[in-house]
């Protein structure tokens, strides 16, 4: 069987569906992922794996113009691969893939990766709303990750033919070990995710500029917005914050963070961060939110604090303070149980394998 996986980027494709292609390749079907190739040293081990086609993507892009060229770059390359199904992840790929795949009659199966701009009122939603409904009915399967995002679809008459619920996209377990937590005096918490209003990250740096000293650290990665930059290069002058920038690999990162700090409201599927911090170990501070609390169980592996409220998370971290570094490790180690349980990624990978029956 030829198999299409249409994804956003490179990096993305490799950190969380690699496994699904190796699998799938492993069965005796040939894979050709399409994505943008923003890395090259993930390009030349997936090329290891499967065939990959090069195609530029601009996650923010609403210029028409270039949306209709994409759609029909992806109508150029299933017209000439002849696919015998389409898997895709994240909302472009979604909708502008099932476009083209429902008009070429190609079997898909698209994950929901998390509501986004469909939980924000507006023009864009609208627009969202009417291809979701063009879309999702003639997919063979959707999938999601949590509960809710499908609730949120049958509530707003999004229809489907079948779904499945997915963890997410789960954790490799044997990448992310579990690590022996900290002995260290100093408490340092960890912000890891994309610098944007909605990920929590102006409540976090809050709490850094008003928190920080000898005993407390704040720590933080991922990928800068420019509203952002010239806040986070005064507390790191002030000594108050460390950025790391954008990183490849984050078991590093949080193997030396004491806590996950992840005030978000983002409309999230499930969070990748919070089951790496998991895996690894860590407690996590988060809004009680889909996407967070279907991992996070409150005074089991870590606790809630309130979306948009430093006063609250600022109180949640002292919390955490006075736990005793038993206590923390305690956390650390119901979460690693947590994950083990319910979110390894070989649970995804044979949910897809089983989709091919």
């Amino acid at each position: 069987m030829k198999i299409l996986v249409l994804s956003n980027l490179i990096s993305y494709t490799y950190n969380f569906r690699k496994e699904i292609i190796e699998a799938l390749v492993s069965k005796g079907h040939e894979v050709v992922v399409v994505c943008d190739v923003d890395d090259v040293s993930k390009r030349d081990e997936l090329e290891r794996i499967c065939r990959l086609i090069d195609v530029p993507f601009h996650g923010k892009g609403t210029n028409p113009k270039e949306e209709l060229k994409l759609i029909r770059v992806y109508s150029s390359i299933m017209k000439s691969e002849k696919p015998d199904i389409m898997f895709s992840f994240t909302i472009k790929m979604n909708l502008y893939g099932g476009l083209v795949a429902k008009k070429r009659h190609v079997p898909y199966v698209p994950m929901i990766t998390g509501l986004g701009e469909l939980e924000r009122e507006g023009k864009l939603k609208k627009i969202l709303m009417f291809l979701h409904k063009r879309v999702m009915p003639n997919a063979k399967c959707v999938v999601f990750q949590n509960d809710d995002n499908r609730e949120y679809f049958t509530r707003n008459n999004i229809g489907f033919k079948r779904s499945v619920v997915v963890p997410g996209s789960g954790i490799n377990l044997e990448k992310f070990k579990y690590q022996p937590y900290p002995k260290d005096e100093r408490t340092v918490f960890a912000f890891l995710g994309r610098f944007i209003e909605a990920k929590g990250v102006s409540e976090f740096l809050k709490c850094a500029e008003d928190m920080a000293s000898n005993d407390i650290g704040f720590i933080a990665a991922g990928t800068m917005d420019d509203k952002y930059k010239e806040l986070v290069e005064r507390l790191v002058g002030e000594g108050k914050l460390r950025y790391d920038g954008e990183l490849a690999d984050t078991r590093g990162f949080l193997k030396e963070s004491s806590c996950l700090v992840l005030p978000t409201y983002h409309p999230e599927g499930l969070s990748n961060v919070i089951l790496e911090a998991c895996a690894t170990g860590r407690p996590v501070i988060c809004t009680p939110r889909t996407g967070c609390k279907e991992i996070v169980e409150g005074g089991v592996n870590g606790f809630y604090c309130k979306a948009k409220d430093v006063g609250n998370l600022e109180s949640i971290l002292r919390r955490f303070m006075s736990l005793s570094n038993e206590e923390r490790e305690r956390m650390g180690e119901s979460g690693r149980r947590i994950v083990e349980g319910r979110f390894d990624r070989k649970i995804v990978v044979d949910e897809y394998l089983s989709l091919l029956g």
